[in-house]
């Protein structure tokens, strides 16, 4: 199995999240995105089912809004994709200790997802603006 990196996830999550209109079908992005959604989760706790809700919902907000998920959507997914696991009583979640089915370079745990949407955002506004200046140039 393959590790994504911490620069290789970070470029991958800002396109997706910059440029994506729909859920990417394929599945390594998927799971890119998939990943990023529970990375305010720790491992080892225990999580109601509102409390994954709220944190779905604010992933959603941030990042989500151009994919076409809604809290419950990404939750199944995550399920399904083995990145969060619920028990019996289908009550509390955790993060699945078996993992998905790709492997992430640990430190993509502390990536700060905002600031590097932020900092992108910022870059594409730099770019625009260069273009506009050497287009009233000529």
């Amino acid at each position: 199995m393959t590790e994504i990196t911490s620069g290789e996830f970070s470029k991958r999550f800002v396109a997706l999240v910059l440029g994506a209109r729909e859920l990417p079908r394929r599945p390594l992005p998927l799971n890119i995105l998939l990943l990023s959604s529970i990375l305010g989760l720790q491992p080892g706790r225990e999580y109601s089912e509102g409390q994954v809700n709220d944190e779905l919902q604010k992933w959603i907000l941030r990042f989500g809004v151009h994919f076409g998920l809604d809290h419950v959507t990404l939750r199944r997914l995550l399920v399904d994709e083995r990145y969060l696991s619920r028990d019996a009583a289908g009550s509390f979640y955790q993060l699945e200790p078996a993992g998905p089915r790709y492997s992430f370079d640990p430190s993509i745990r502390t990536l700060d997802l905002q600031a590097l949407v932020a900092q992108a955002r910022d870059e594409q506004a730099r770019r625009k603006q260069r273009h506009v200046q050497e287009s009233g140039q000529k």
